[in-house]
């Protein structure tokens, strides 16, 4: 079984979304394996100054001002990449953004954009990648983030939940579709539960959701997050550690993640109703007003 040294050491990685969070996590873990990152990512100041910390460690990464949802500047930035390098061993396709809100106040362009960026953003990659990967003929890796949201519902993060379970679903079709193929392309579904990040504040302060139970939960998340949420780096090594060992799940927690997966096969096994929201409010925060 190979380690994530020998798999990833002596090659090309790109990571969307690389400019922080668990992006960065990747980033850094990658370059310190001895692998030449490309940090994708749309805020350009923030690809920058990770890469320029990578290099000044020692480590190989140049920053690539990208916007996921514009499938012609992924398409160039894939060009660019095969151009620059001849092959890509691990692609990550980070990218995302949340949302807070009741699903009928949630505004139409804010659907479209979470649905763009964290789903569209996937099959863009996936699309201008991927023929370049058969082509070059060396084994490679695309490895989607998904969620443990991916395999459960949560009130008030629909958007989110709904891109996350699109996210899994094209991560399964696209295994299948290279194994029909034959291709030397390995697929992995990433399911983090909790890595620290920015994720809620960015949402609130991009969407705010304007209502006091979305606001709430929002804010118990963004501080357990910050409380208990795993460092991005050891989440991203661990998860790093099981895509060189050829897993398709990937999780920063085994245990919640055989959890979350276990809870959903025995809710649909049994076809019970979602789980009242009201008990797991209580239960994940303690608050009986809900």
């Amino acid at each position: 079984m190979a380690s994530a040294a020998e798999r990833f050491g002596n090659g090309t990685a790109l990571v969307t979304g690389g400019g922080a969070g668990i992006g960065e996590g990747f980033v850094r873990r990658l370059a310190a394996l001895g692998t030449r990152v490309v940090v994708a990512d749309l805020d350009r100041s923030r690809a920058e100054a990770v890469a320029d910390d990578v290099r000044e460690a020692g480590g190989r990464a140049l920053p690539y001002e990208v916007d996921v949802t514009d499938d012609d500047a992924v398409e160039r930035m894939a060009a660019h990449v095969f151009a620059e390098f001849g092959c890509l061993e691990l692609l990550i396709n980070n990218a995302g953004i949340e949302t807070a809100g009741r699903l009928w106040d949630v505004p139409v362009a804010r659907w479209r954009q979470v649905m763009s960026v964290n789903v569209d953003g996937v099959y863009h990659c996936v699309r201008s990648f991927v023929p370049r990967m058969l082509a070059a003929g060396r084994p490679a890796v695309v490895a989607n983030l998904s969620s443990v949201g991916g395999v459960r519902t949560v009130p008030f993060q629909a958007p989110y939940i709904v891109s996350k379970h699109a996210v899994l679903a094209m991560t399964e079709c696209l295994h299948q579709e290279l194994r029909v193929a034959d291709a030397p392309v390995q697929v992995c579904a990433v399911l983090p539960h909790s890595v620290r990040s920015r994720i809620f504040v960015d949402a609130q302060r991009a969407a705010p959701a304007g209502d006091p139970d979305s606001d709430r939960l929002f804010a118990w998340m963004q501080e357990a997050n910050v409380a208990s949420g795993l460092d991005p780096v050891a989440a991203a090594r661990h998860m790093l550690d099981q895509i060189a060992a050829g897993h398709f799940w990937v999780f920063s927690d085994d245990a919640r993640g055989a959890d979350a997966l276990r809870e959903r096969a025995d809710h649909l096994t049994r076809r019970t109703e979602p789980q009242d929201p009201r008990e797991m409010f209580e239960v994940l925060t303690g608050d009986r007003s809900y």
